[in-house]
Parts: structure tokens; C-alpha cells; sequence
């Protein structure tokens, strides 16, 4: 059995579309036709008449040429008679010459002889007055007009019967005119109607199924995953869309199914994780008990900044003072945001106590050019990028190692940068850090960096990046100058 070929919802419109335009076309074809049929019919009904006035209009341009001649005598009435003369000629090729049975032709043929006769004498007048010949000339010219006067009786009779012919052909091209145009009404109104059914026939089929999937949808957003829509036996697009919005029903089903089973599953392990978290949380409590207060960190330092005091020791106090404002800074502003003057004296607090350690292996140099400090900011930014300077750039240096921390402005750009004198940093390295694949790479533990460095830097980067909402305000780049990195800050629209 052989199957039948399925046509898509684009082949029907196109089909459509095709056959409807075709039908049109034929018919403006036709209607083409038959109008330039009817055009050429009127152009050949009147055009004997149009070169019988333009004959008729030369034949008496010639007569009174040959009358001038024959009374003045003059160059002009010579020149014009002959030029009229040969148009004459070139018209009359057109009448018919041999005898025939039609009235009209024949008196195409009888004028013909008579202009052939009326050229003649007028020739003998012209030429007999040329040479003043009084005897001949006078006979010529008298037979030449009688001549002239049949003939344009002749012409006019002929126009005459060429008209009452062409009024009778103009009535029957007139009545096949309001046939073409019934016909062409007609046609047209086949071909709308036509249309008309083409278009109902297949937006009906197209709409018929989508309004069936659209209420079955409703009924599946409103939580009905048992519908079903009417079966579609056609290949064609919509029958496929069918297909799958029950197949698709159905894997909604089996997928409830599935997460109704996983959530008890999860219940149950959330259920284990609360436990778990309820016997950390005790664990954790008992280790934070045993741990020194900060509080009472505080009061000890500054019972030693006091003995130190009074003791003379104004190094060890500064030192102490130095330690417990770093610390207690860590600890106050670890969640919360801070300002750019705070942060720039927890990294002088910082830098002496690194100078004490490092003694004179490490100077330390500030050049602040903004006024105004007061600019909020993430916590914790400067320091881990002064620290990651000393610790991976200048820490195996016996002397000279130098931290430099600038702030400056311009353009409604805040531009802070912390730069060191020492190794340098590796260019893959700096582009791990910058792109946020340090943490995550295998090779960073055995690198020349340590994990908790990569860790602190990408966490230094990503709550800037998110506190400023600019993904291109952080830069690591080496010294132009001289050996060393430069880790800089740029805050638009400051």
C-alpha cells in the first residue's frame, strides 16, 4: 500500500499562495489580451479614416500649389507643388490597386486612376507654364481641376463608407468589450472566492489544534498533569507539536514523581544535617571557651603598653599600642565597610610593626595628593596587598626592600596603588589572580605562591570588584622603572 506524502503547514500555504497568484495572473493575462485585442481593433477601424484626411489634405496642398503656380508663377508655388506631389505619391501606395469585388476597394481603385489622372494634366500645366506655353497649359490646367473635383468627391465618398463600416465594427467591438469585462467580473469573483475558502480551510486546521493546546496548557499551568488533548493524526507540524506536549505531559509526570521521591530523601538527610550541625555547634562552643577573650587580649596589651611607659620603654609601648589598634581594627571592622583614611592608618599601624621586625631592611613611603579620605570601601583592602608585597616580594632581600603606598585623583578617577621594590611577580601567576583561577588550579599549592595568599588576593579582588560594581577597577602590573609589582586601585566617578 503506498503511503500518502505529508504536507507541512508551510507546503499547504505555499501551495495556496501559488495556485491564488497563478489564478490571478491568468486572469490579468487575459484581460490583457483581450484589452490589446480590442485597442488594435479601434486602431484599424479609424486609421482609414486618419490617411484618407491626411490624402485628402495633400491632394488640395497640391491643387492650390498648382493654382499659385499657374497664376504667379512664382519659385515658391513651383517648389511646394512638387514637394506636395510626392507626398501624394507616398500616400496613395496604400490604397488597393487590382479590381475586386468589395464596393470600398473598389473605389480605392477608381480614385486611384483618378489621382493618376489629375497628377498627369497638372503635370502638363506646370510644364507648359514653365515654358509660357499659353495654348497647351490653359486645356491642361481646366482638365487637371475637373479631375480634382471627381476625385475629391471620391474621397469624400470613400471616407464616408469607411466610417459607416468602422461605427459598425466599433458596436461589435463595443458589445465584446461588456463581455470581457462580465467575464473578468466573474473570474475575479471565482478567484476571491476561491481565496476566501483556501484561507478558511487552512486557518481553520491550523487554529483548531493551537486552541485545543492552549486550554490544555491552562489546565497544565494550573496543576492539571493528568489532561489530554484531542488526537491529531497528522504529520504535520502541529500534529507533532501534539505528540510532544503529551510526551512531555507524561515526563512531567514521572519528574513530580521523581522529586516527591527525592524530597524525602532530602528530608530525612536535612534532617540528619540539623543533628550533625546541633553536636558541632557544641563542639565549637567548647573549643571557643577554651580560647583567649579578645577583650582580655586588649587589656593585656595595654597593661603592657603601661609597664612599658612607666618602665621608660617608649619603643616597646609605641610597639604594643601599634599591635592592639591593628588587631582590635581586624576585629571591629571584619563585616562591616570602612573608610579610605581608616585603612590607610591600619597599614601605617601595620608597616611599624613590620619595621620593628625587619629593622632597616624594609623603608616604608607614603604619597597621599587627595585631600579628602573620607571615601568609603570594603575593610581589610590595603593591608593584605601591603602584606602580600613584603611576604612574596621583599621578605629574602637583606636590605633596600621598599613599600610605597600612593593616593592620587584625576578625571573622577581615585587611583591607589601599593608597589614594592622586590622579585616580581610571574605573568601567569598575576593573570590567575586576576581572573579568579588561582584557587581553583591544582598547581597552585606546589607554586611559588601559597594557597592562603591566592585565596586572600581573590578575596581582596571580588569584594572590591562587587562593593564598586566594575569588573575592570583592579590592576597587577610590574615596575617600569625598576624591579617590583604594583597592585592598583582605580574608583571611578569619585
Amino acid at each position: 500500500m503506498k503511503l500518502r506524502r505529508a504536507y507541512s503547514i508551510r507546503e499547504r500555504l505555499f501551495y495556496s499562495f501559488f495556485l491564488t497568484a497563478a489564478l490571478m495572473c491568468i486572469m490579468v493575462f487575459y484581460s490583457f489580451i483581450v484589452i490589446n485585442s480590442v485597442a488594435l481593433s479601434i486602431s484599424r477601424a479609424y486609421k482609414t479614416n486618419a490617411n484618407l484626411n491626411e490624402y485628402q489634405n495633400a491632394l488640395s496642398l497640391v491643387e492650390a500649389s498648382m493654382e499659385n503656380y499657374i497664376t504667379l508663377k512664382t519659385f515658391e508655388s513651383i517648389e511646394s507643388y512638387y514637394s506636395w506631389r510626392g507626398k501624394l505619391d507616398t500616400l496613395a501606395l496604400s490604397f488597393h490597386v487590382p479590381l475586386s469585388d468589395d464596393p470600398i476597394l473598389l473605389r480605392e481603385y477608381k480614385m486611384r486612376r483618378l489621382m493618376e489622372s489629375f497628377l498627369e494634366y497638372a503635370d502638363k500645366a506646370v510644364y507648359a507654364r514653365r515654358g509660357n506655353n499659353m495654348s497647351e497649359y490653359a486645356p491642361a490646367y481646366s482638365t487637371a481641376l475637373r479631375y480634382y473635383g471627381y476625385l475629391s468627391e471620391a474621397v469624400v465618398d470613400l471616407n464616408s463608407r469607411y466610417f459607416q463600416r468602422n461605427v459598425s465594427g466599433y458596436n461589435l467591438i463595443f458589445q465584446d468589450t461588456k463581455l470581457v469585462e462580465l467575464l473578468s467580473m466573474l473570474l475575479l469573483a471565482s478567484v476571491v472566492g476561491l481565496n476566501f475558502l483556501l484561507v478558511f480551510v487552512l486557518v481553520d486546521r491550523i487554529t483548531v489544534p493551537l486552541v485545543d493546546l492552549s486550554n490544555a496548557a491552562n489546565q497544565l499551568a494550573a496543576g492539571n498533569f493528568h489532561v489530554e488533548l484531542g488526537k491529531v493524526h497528522s504529520n504535520d507540524e502541529l500534529g507533532n507539536i501534539n505528540r510532544a506536549f503529551d510526551r512531555m505531559t507524561v515526563s512531567i509526570r514521572e519528574y513530580i514523581a521523581t522529586i516527591r521521591e527525592q524530597t524525602l530523601v532530602e528530608s530525612r538527610l536535612r534532617q540528619q544535617e540539623l543533628e550533625m550541625r546541633e553536636l558541632y555547634k557544641d563542639a565549637q562552643l567548647k573549643t571557643l571557651q577554651a580560647q583567649i577573650n579578645p577583650h582580655f587580649l586588649f587589656n593585656t596589651l595595654n597593661a603592657g603598653a603601661q609597664l612599658a611607659m612607666m618602665e621608660g620603654a617608649d619603643d616597646t609601648c609605641t610597639f604594643i599600642e601599634k599591635t592592639a589598634d591593628f588587631f582590635r581594627y581586624n576585629i571591629q571592622n571584619m563585616n562591616k565597610d570602612a573608610l579610605l583614611s581608616e585603612e590607610i592608618a591600619l597599614v601605617d599601624n601595620y608597616m611599624y610593626i613590620m619595621k620593628v621586625r625587619f629593622a632597616d631592611r624594609i623603608d616604608y613611603e607614603k604619597d597621599i595628593r587627595l585631600e579628602n579620605l573620607e571615601i568609603p570601601m570594603p575593610s581589610m583592602i590595603l593591608q593584605p596587598l601591603v602584606e602580600n608585597s613584603i611576604k612574596h616580594g621583599i621578605s629574602d632581600m637583606k636590605s633596600g626592600g621598599k613599600i610605597t603606598l600612593r593616593v592620587y585623583g584625576g578625571d573622577g578617577t581615585l587611583t591607589i596603588e601599593v608597589s614594592d621594590n622586590g622579585r616580581g611577580m610571574a605573568e601567569d601567576t598575576r593573570d590567575r589572580l586576576l581572573f579568579g583561577s588561582y584557587f581553583y588550579e591544582n598547581g597552585a599549592a606546589s607554586s611559588d605562591q601559597s594557597p592562603s595568599v591566592g585565596i586572600g588576593m581573590i578575596n581582596v579582588i571580588t569584594r572590591l570588584r562587587v562593593f564598586f560594581n566594575d569588573k575592570d577597577l583592579f590592576d597587577i602590573r610590574s615596575n617600569e622603572n625598576g624591579p617590583g609589582t604594583t597592585f592598583a586601585i582605580r574608583i571611578r566617578n569619585v
